[in-house]
């Protein structure tokens, strides 16, 4: 049997697969990072649930409060 005409890894793989080891292969994301993202996407969209329910009792001033804090968050997490 003449193995030169057998597959081998380079034939089922493309020339570039992502493998973990590769340099080539972009580094991953901190975890911590998507964490402290989504909390802040979680604050946000809590304080603007806030506004809306306090604009809903007609509580303007609540609503204008709870609609600064979740723009202070968000300027936070933008500097």
């Amino acid at each position: 049997m003449n193995h030169a005409r057998c597959p081998g890894p380079g034939d089922l793989m493309p020339q570039y697969a992502g493998h973990p080891h590769d340099p080539r292969t972009p580094e991953a994301e901190e975890v911590s990072d998507v964490d402290a993202c989504q909390d802040l996407i979680a604050k946000i969209r809590g304080e603007i649930d806030m506004a809306e329910t306090a604009l809903f009792r007609r509580d303007l001033d609540k609503a204008r409060k709870a609609l600064e804090e979740a723009m202070f968050a968000l300027e936070e997490a933008l500097a």
